[in-house]
């Protein structure tokens, strides 16, 4: 018998299938799915199972060991894993590591060991430990050639050089211990406390006995006299939550009962559903109630939401309600994620909540999937291997043949589109419980600020607001969707920019580090007010970013208690969930952030919502910025009376486009704008779109490889746009060109064909399957 194998190696030259004889004893186990360790070359390398075969003519090397007890991949994942290589060419191995949690990888770490001491290198020996033992880091890779030749001495052995392969995800073991009624421990009257412990309670862990005053010298010599009895058991790491597990009791209003019954019926069948209720109708009501239905029949729910920040709202409303709900991100620990992961695998789990790579857990009782803000773009993954999880979604639905909910109080385009043909099913909820209006929305232009001379960030009107909730004790949100201190410093005596030596692209201010920082490569430099260009001491920040909007606000707030939630405020693990839960109890009161605090969250107490330069959303040149500046503020608006009347201000220099006056009216009405606008230019849900980005590192030859590439893609059945230079010509010392593509339906193979041809080593060819990724 023969496994066909896909080596973890990402490079296009092993990016096929190698044959490796199974060993007799394997045989009878092994499956299609499992992972394996393989010689490979001179390695050792971690492999997946394809394939089980009866012939080969190239095998010539036994599989070394077998990883798992039962299949990694099932074969819905496998089939998953085809519908993304027939739409996006990318590696097996990169495909694989995608759908596969990396807790399943390994880590290969190579080990030296020093056989002849007094020959090897003085410089070298401090990073040996006192065995002789040298576990090479990334950092120590510099010295690898020398450790090659020392190992290869054709005189005699001076070192070795061994890879050590570790599973990244492991099982977290404790000791614990019984006690032995049979002992004939003749001493055990010195130890009368361990007989109370055990006529308690059956099993203790070492920890437990050290907290009741035993020592680990007591544990030790009652085990030696077998008065107890060790053994390993394996512990599960929960996570901790900052929330307390009590949920409001709430009766669904007809209009919400309407809508659960129309699912309700369809659980036995595939159906894509769009949800679409006004922020604050009660659609999260509307999942939980679905679920316990689902639950009843002994099926699993799915329940995906775009960030992290929304989990733990959503993981409070489940795990009040629910048991065995299972939560899977990537803020968690590692062994938080695989002892998560085997919960699910083992079928342990009713309930998984998670953000995009959870569409790819196996659920094998799947009878419902879940998609709140299905308009959001976080469900696409933009680098590596491309996917839109939606997508995905909707083909785990064909699989099981089951339905899929999708939210939204503002729908994308393209979602609507589909409902109002009659792909969708369109469900609609179009109140607040207990007759609560919607928010009056109030528009303040910032030129007339300026002609009053008013010169701040924010408007009398947005003070004078937030000043009064305060007195009310009432709670504030204020978005500003932009990163930093500043969007960039400017040398005041000669205009000069620092920009990044990598990239066309200039450096943001970061003032709590002090430093200069490329979003695009990660280049950083501390920042100096004296110009590199021209030695003048007048180089000072420019514009405006999220942190010097909070250092404004304290200053003219100073009693104002302020959260602020952005991606460098969020870092460590579980301050999503802290800053989350201190603003739910009213320790601040002004949460101040960018697009993550804008959508699906609720406090109680939120009656006023701030949007800062709100035409910002405007300026990018995108064919969804209109579609995504539109949702944002209606998400964020929405975040204002929940519970008590609310309002919100939406701050700008041009508030009069459609996309910003639409918040203050129907969906619909910015929906059959939009949808003529698409129309004439023919973009989704018209016409498929996708991009061709062409990057290398000669200007010129990168622009002629580009042009000889649309000349061949002309040949398809699809208008060919450019090249044209990228929005950000240069990353990474490579210059980049785009060629977009618009089409019905294209010939995929033969598309990625063509990419391979015109691909060179001096040119890179990547294909995004979406526009505005690049």
């Amino acid at each position: 018998m023969y496994a066909k194998v896909i080596i973890d190696i990402k490079h296009e030259d092993v990016n096929r299938f190698f044959d490796y004889i199974i060993p007799q004893k394997y045989e009878d186990f092994l499956e299609r799915g499992m992972r394996v360790l393989v010689p490979f070359g001179k390695q050792t390398r971690m492999g997946y199972v394809t394939e089980i075969i009866t012939e080969s003519l190239d095998a010539t090397k036994e599989i070394l060991e077998v990883l798992d007890v039962i299949p990694s991949i099932n074969e819905e994942l496998f089939s998953l894993m085809n519908y993304i290589k027939n739409h996006v060419p990318a590696l097996y191995s990169s495909i694989f590591s995608t759908v596969i949690p990396s807790e399943l990888a390994v880590n290969y770490t190579k080990v030296v060991e020093m056989v002849k001491p007094e020959l090897v290198p003085d410089d070298l020996k401090p990073y040996f430990n006192k065995k002789g033992i040298w576990r090479l880091k990334r950092k120590d890779q510099v010295y690898y050639p020398r450790l090659k030749k020392l190992r290869d001495s054709k005189d005699q052995e001076i070192i070795k050089i061994k890879t050590v392969i570790k599973e990244k995800g492991t099982t977290k073991t404790d000791k614990t211990y019984t006690y032995n009624q049979n002992h004939h421990y003749k001493r055990i009257y010195h130890y009368e406390i361990v007989i109370d412990l055990f006529n308690m309670k059956k099993e203790y862990t070492r920890k437990e006995l050290t907290d009741q005053g035993l020592t680990a010298s007591n544990i030790n010599t009652l085990v030696k006299n077998q008065v107890l009895f060790e053994q390993e058991k394996d512990v599960f790491r929960e996570i901790e939550h900052q929330f307390d597990l009590s949920d409001k009791k709430v009766v669904l209003t007809d209009e919400q009962q309407n809508v659960v019954n129309q699912i309700v019926n369809s659980l036995d069948k595939q159906e894509t559903f769009l949800l679409k209720g006004i922020t604050g109708s009660g659609k999260t009501e509307v999942y939980l109630e679905v679920i316990s239905k689902v639950i009843e029949q002994n099926k699993q729910v799915l329940v995906l939401v775009p960030e992290i920040t929304l989990v733990a709202q959503m993981a409070k409303r489940l795990k009040s309600r629910f048991d065995d709900v299972a939560i899977y991100h990537s803020a968690l620990s590692s062994g938080e994620r695989f002892d998560q992961y085997k919960k699910i695998q083992s079928g342990k789990a009713s309930i998984v909540l998670g953000t995009r790579s959870a569409v790819f857990l196996p659920m094998e009782d799947l009878g419902l999937v879940i998609i709140d803000e299905e308009h959001d773009d976080s469900y696409i993954q933009k680098e590596q291997v491309i996917y839109d999880a939606v997508e995905i979604a909707l083909e785990r639905a064909k699989h099981h043949q089951i339905p899929v909910l999708l939210g939204s109080a503002t729908p994308s385009i393209t979602s609507m589109y589909e409902a109002m043909n009659n792909r969708f099913t369109l469900l609609e909820l179009t109140k607040r419980p207990l007759n609560l209006e919607i928010p009056t929305i109030q528009y303040v232009d910032m030129r007339l600020e300026l002609e009053k001379n008013n010169t701040s960030i924010f408007s009398k009107t947005l003070l004078d607001a937030m000043k009064k909730r305060i007195e009310m004790k009432e709670q504030t949100i204020l978005l500003f969707n932009r990163k930093g201190y500043a969007p960039f410093v400017l040398c005041r005596a000669c205009g000069d920019v620092p920009q990044c030596p990598h990239c066309d692209i200039s450096l943001t201010y970061y003032k709590e580090k002090k430093s200069l920082k490329c979003h695009y490569c990660g280049y950083e430099k501390p920042f100096d007010n004296t110009c590199s260009v021209c030695n003048a001491s007048k180089v000072k920040e420019v514009g405006t970013g999220i942190e010097y909007v909070e250092q404004v606000l304290k200053k003219q707030m100073p009693k104002a208690r302020v959260l602020r939630m952005d991606k460098n405020a969020t870092r460590i693990k579980g301050s999503h969930e802290i800053i989350w839960n201190n603003f739910l109890n009213e320790e601040a009161d002004i949460l101040l952030g960018t697009q993550m605090i804008a959508k699906g969250l609720d406090f109680p107490k939120v009656t006023l919502v701030g949007v800062l330069m709100a035409d910002l959303l405007l300026k990018v040149p995108s064919y969804k910025s209109t579609e995504n500046a539109y949702m944002l503020l209606a998400q964020v608006t929405g975040r204002s009376g929940r519970f008590y009347p609310g309002e919100a201000i939406i701050q700008g220099y041009d508030i009069g486009h459609f996309a910003i006056k639409s918040v203050n009216q129907t969906y619909e009405t910015f929906y059959q704008e939009a949808l003529y606008n698409r129309k004439l230019m023919n973009y989704p849900p018209f016409k498929n779109t996708s991009q061709i980005l062409i990057s290398g590192e000669s200007y010129l030859k990168t622009y002629q490889r580009a042009f000889m590439l649309k000349k061949a893609l002309s040949s398809l059945s699809c208008d060919v746009l450019g090249p044209s230079q990228a929005l950000i010509t240069k990353i990474k010392d490579y210059y980049r060109f785009t060629i977009t593509l618009k089409y019905e339906t294209i010939e995929k193979q033969e598309l990625f064909d063509l990419l391979e041809a015109h691909e060179f080593d001096d040119i890179k060819i990547r294909y995004f399957p979406y526009l505005d990724i690049v």
